[in-house]
């Protein structure tokens, strides 16, 4: 899996290093296993752990050193803003609560049920942790970009550019959400079938399931609203890359 990250990053510095542009805008992306679920802040004086397992069939950890274990599934716990809103309730002996947990990087009705990647995951006092998406179950690549809500001090900017190389079959589907409403989308029809020869007049085609997507958008955001860029396959998504680039002000 690293040497087939290493290669499709390799692809996508090829793509973007074009008229010296990588010197003249912030380049931003992720891998697969990479793109944020959700960010937790500890509020406690004590290390917060969470434990995710079955990919968020069991979400299970500590919060101000007490025990939690959360009920998945049968409509309980199975959205983003579900499991936000459990986390944000937990307390720890004396009945406080002192989790601070934003959901802007996915949209509120997104299913995390069986779509987070296991692990371990630790916060220490007032540092944040961020849950991720197994890419292989979450079936995209997701760029997030806070609002002033969750990260101070950001400006204005100009998406200039979105490029992805999600490894899979079926559609890519290329969506920018902005506060969790879709602004804009791109459809790239997969697979497509190619002469065997280089040649049509054999009437010899075979099929190419790899999507590259290259997005030229020039939108421009004021950074009061989360910003959200997902690049999905229709069937499967077992590896790739997604970049974004933003020029410099």
């Amino acid at each position: 899996m690293k040497k087939n990250t290493c290669r499709l990053l390799g692809i996508m510095a090829a793509m973007i290093l074009v008229s010296g542009q990588v010197w003249a805008a912030q380049i931003r992306s992720k891998v697969e296993d990479a793109s944020v679920s959700m960010r937790v802040k500890n509020g406690y004086d004590t290390t917060l752990t969470i434990v995710v397992a079955s990919a968020g069939g069991s979400i299970t950890g500590v919060v101000g050193g007490v025990d939690f274990d959360l009920t998945i599934g049968g409509g309980t716990n199975d959205t983003i803003t579900e499991v936000a809103a459990s986390l944000s309730a937990l307390t720890n002996t004396a009945g406080t609560t002192s989790l601070t947990v934003n959901k802007e990087p996915s949209l509120d009705a997104d299913s995390c049920d069986a779509e987070l990647l296991d692990g371990t995951y630790t916060a220490a006092e007032d540092k944040w942790l961020e849950l991720l998406w197994d890419t292989s179950a979450h079936l995209s690549l997701d760029l997030y970009f806070p609002s002033r809500t969750y990260q101070t001090g950001v400006s204005a900017y100009i998406l200039d550019k979105v490029q992805a190389l999600p490894t899979g079959t079926g559609n890519v589907t290329a969506s920018i959400y902005k506060g969790g409403t879709l602004i804009a989308q791109k459809v790239i029809v997969s697979p497509v079938y190619v002469p065997s020869s280089g040649s049509a007049a054999t009437n010899n085609y075979v099929v190419d399931a790899v999507a590259n997507l290259s997005w030229e958008l020039d939108m421009p955001f004021t950074g009061k609203d989360a910003v959200i860029i997902r690049a999905a396959r229709g069937t499967t998504l077992t590896a790739g890359v997604i970049v974004a680039t933003i020029p410099n002000q």
